[in-house]
């Protein structure tokens, strides 16, 4: 029995294990070369299920007719190609609720500008003033005549004394002249607006010798006047309107014997 069927079983088996490698190789997918140009993809199980054979199919051959089957030429099986990842899903925001659009209350048009008044034409710059003239009393202009000629006044070698006082007149300014019996140490002077004056202090205990007052019926000098202090003696020159200037200032010199002291004029005088 074992030689009688022992070569038909070898046959059966190698049947079935073509039959099982060609069904594994239906489940993997693979391709079948045809005699055409094109090429057919089978698709695989999952897809496109295998058509189940009838349940009364009866074997093509009986087991002891059928002869060795031909062995199947090899299909060239593909490996299935992997299946793409399932793209991950991108996690989808909730969209934003849209905002309700504020009610926006009717604009009130716009109220007419009011016509610009036109601008007042820019009044003219008033010219400045000119400087008043000073008034200038004619009396100033006159040159006084000369004093007549006397000897001068004898003073004590001791103590401070004050002899002649006298006034000489150029045309644009005087000069007053005091007489000392000494050197005078300290001048001081100092002017008066209203009425226009000059006082000139000769500081110490000086004392005076002769006339106090001297006075001029013309000229810009109305008269001298001597008063004495106990720590000084001054001596206020009064002046005509017009004769000099608001800042005027004088010059003063002190000598051994003596103080100069010259005015400046804001006038010029007449020759006598």
């Amino acid at each position: 029995m074992m030689k009688r069927f022992g070569h038909k079983g070898l046959v059966v088996g190698a049947m079935l294990c073509v039959l099982v490698w060609a069904g594994s190789a239906l489940a993997a997918g693979y391709e079948v070369r045809l005699p055409v140009e094109k090429t057919v993809r089978l698709a695989p199980p999952q897809e496109t299920p295998a058509a189940e054979a009838p349940k009364d199919a009866k074997p093509a051959m009986d087991e002891k007719k059928a002869a060795p089957a031909p062995k199947p030429a090899k299909a060239e099986a593909l490996k299935p190609e992997p299946a793409p990842a399932p793209a991950k899903a991108e996690s989808v925001k909730p969209a934003a609720k849209p905002k309700a659009a504020k009610a926006e209350a009717p604009k009130a048009a716009p109220a007419p500008k009011p016509e610009a008044a036109p601008k007042p034409e820019a009044a003219p710059k008033p010219e400045p003033k000119p400087k008043p003239v000073p008034k200038i009393d004619p009396l100033a202009l006159e040159t006084p005549p000369a004093p007549a000629p006397h000897e001068p006044l004898a003073l004590p070698e001791g103590g401070n004394f004050v002899g002649d006082v006298e006034m000489e007149f150029q045309s644009d300014h005087v000069i007053l002249r005091v007489a000392t019996n000494g050197p005078v140490e300290q001048v001081t002077f100092f002017g008066v607006k209203a009425p226009r004056k000059l006082a000139v202090d000769l500081r110490g205990p000086w004392r005076k010798k002769g006339p106090s007052v001297l006075r001029f019926g013309t000229g810009p000098v109305k008269n001298v006047v001597v008063g004495e202090h106990p720590d000084r003696l001054r001596l206020a020159v009064e002046f005509r309107e017009g004769a000099v200037d608001p800042d005027m200032l004088p010059k003063v010199e002190s000598g051994d014997k003596g103080v100069t002291v010259t005015i400046p004029l804001a006038l010029h005088l007449k020759p006598s």
